[in-house]
């Protein structure tokens, strides 16, 4: 059965999950309504993904093709963590940002750019780890389109 071909893309630093918009009112008073502004964190965030993700891609999938989509994210090992003579390696980071949250800043930074909208991709494995020790923290991703002779 073939398959597509994966492109896999790297975003050095440490991961940021997408954080709850602010709103605020926008308008003359009597014609006010509000308007969701994203967290700055999660919007320096996104950006600095879509410049190494352009720099990977020269146009998004095609509005009609699903998306199959793998996400690593790897945080930094705290320095409290650290072991002189027994390094530590990697492990499953279980505490905040949710995996989801981390999914959805990576989902919205690749529309427009991997993707013409995130409602393309329609099947996920992400996971996130604690990197070994003196491992740079980063979001590894790949994608591909679903082929027709894929689906079940």
């Amino acid at each position: 059965m073939p398959y597509a071909d994966w492109t896999h893309i790297l975003i050095p630093g440490d991961p940021v999950a997408q954080g709850r918009p602010r709103f605020y009112p926008v308008g003359k008073p009597g014609k006010q309504h509000m308007a969701a502004v994203d967290p700055p964190k999660s919007k320096r965030w996104k950006a600095h993904a879509q410049d190494h993700m352009r720099s990977e891609v020269d146009q998004p999938a095609d509005r009609l093709d699903p998306i199959r989509l793998e996400l690593m994210a790897v945080f930094a090992c705290p320095k409290s963590d650290y072991r002189k003579r027994t390094p530590r390696p990697r492990r499953s980071h279980t505490k905040r940002p949710d995996i989801d949250n981390v999914l959805k800043a990576v989902l919205d930074a690749g529309t427009g750019v991997l993707w013409i909208d995130d409602d393309q991709v329609c099947e996920v494995h992400a996971r996130k780890i604690i990197g070994a020790q003196d491992e740079a923290p980063r979001v590894e991703l790949s994608y591909a389109v679903i082929l027709p002779e894929e689906l079940p």
